[in-house]
């Protein structure tokens, strides 16, 4: 027994560090690839092409990803987190909805004006047609996923009484569409914004009032 306690707490002390190793070698892959994406395309790059950017070895890189498609799928997984991460606390079924939803509203926001989205935008439309998985990917990986995050928030706001949805999932989606309120293709065309910036506020506080009085209860929205 003594032995096998032993054995443990040196693997433990050990793991520290090779997990600290693994996690710094995973964000290097990672910022490697989505350079080397937004630069040379999804077709454009290779595995090699990560490995040498990043250091590390193939074999490595096949451990945490799989293949290209999961690599691409765990960066954009990471990106669009950040904006609906707000709904994986349990404790947000008891923000108010205007509050839960004006968070929300300003991440998702900040996110498709962010350098990333807009890149990953130029990438869908490039490329999307030829390599349909990545297109799908990025789909269910991202705004799809985040869209079910905000639509079990809703689900939740209605058991409780306080919205009144007579489908989340549907509802979840047209609010996030009159959040991005398709500034999505203007800049993936590297147009500005028709939103002002001095105006984002106004609009996301707009979004979520029209949303609220649209679902509150007793409401005629279908």
């Amino acid at each position: 027994m003594a032995v096998t306690l032993d054995a443990e707490i040196d693997q433990a002390e050990a793991g520290d560090g090779r997990s600290a190793k693994r996690d710094a070698r995973r964000r290097a892959f990672l910022d490697a690839a989505t350079e080397l994406f937004l630069t040379k395309g999804y077709g454009g790059t290779s595995l090699h092409d990560v490995v040498r950017r990043s250091g590390g070895s193939l074999a490595t890189l096949y451990a945490m990803f799989g293949n290209k498609a999961g690599l691409f799928r765990e960066l954009v997984e990471e990106h669009c987190h950040a904006a609906s991460s707000i709904f994986d606390d349990a404790a947000i079924a008891d923000m108010p909805p205007k509050a839960a939803l004006t968070r929300f509203a300003h991440l998702l926001y900040a996110l498709i004006c962010s350098s990333e989205a807009v890149g990953a935008y130029r990438l869908l439309a490039a490329e999307g047609q030829q390599f349909p998985e990545m297109a799908q990917t990025f789909f269910s990986a991202g705004p799809d996923s985040g869209k079910t995050r905000v639509a079990n928030y809703l689900t939740e706001q209605a058991r409780r009484g306080v919205l009144e949805i007579d489908d989340p999932l549907l509802a979840a989606q047209r609010f996030c569409s009159m959040v991005c309120a398709g500034q999505e293709l203007r800049l993936a065309a590297g147009l500005p914004s028709t939103i002002p910036a001095e105006k984002v506020e106004q609009h996301l506080t707009g979004v979520v009032r029209t949303f609220l009085r649209g679902h509150a209860p007793g409401s005629t929205t279908p």
